[in-house]
């Protein structure tokens, strides 16, 4: 097998793709986010939004203590605040890296942990997808 071949095989098992009959049942007439399962710390966490206009990756800070990580587990961060989606200005309590799971890739990933409720469980912005080169589709 030479090098080209060997690449394009492996290049196959990274790859997560969805057909026609994996659409819910209204099909591609919909407008909803789209959200991912990962796997960390040994726990499955569902209902991680994936933002491609976020230029942060953030973690609410009840997301780390349900996956039962402690101070020792935060690094300090030089940005105190950041602007929200609505223009709020939210405080970032520390930062921490998690290792995830996304399918066949597993990834280190450092998050802006925050004090706030939201509808999700981690928030995986521009950075992110790009690391990971992926293509997100809320198909």
């Amino acid at each position: 097998m030479d090098r080209f071949t060997t690449w394009r095989a492996i290049e196959r098992e990274l790859t997560i793709s969805y057909s026609d009959k994996d659409l819910t049942k209204k099909g591609k007439h919909y407008n909803d986010p789209l959200h991912i399962t990962v796997d960390t710390k040994g726990k499955r966490i569902p209902w991680i939004l994936i933002d491609d206009e976020s230029a942060l990756n953030v973690c609410p800070l009840k997301t780390v203590s349900c996956l039962g990580l402690s101070i020792e587990d935060f690094v300090p961060t030089d940005q105190h605040h950041l602007r929200a989606y609505e223009n709020s200005r939210r405080e970032v309590l520390e930062t921490v890296t998690l290792e995830l799971t996304i399918g066949p890739m597993i990834k280190k990933v450092e998050f802006q942990v925050l004090n706030i409720s939201s509808c999700f469980s981690m928030l995986l912005g521009r950075p992110r997808i790009h690391d990971i080169e992926a293509i997100p589709s809320s198909l």
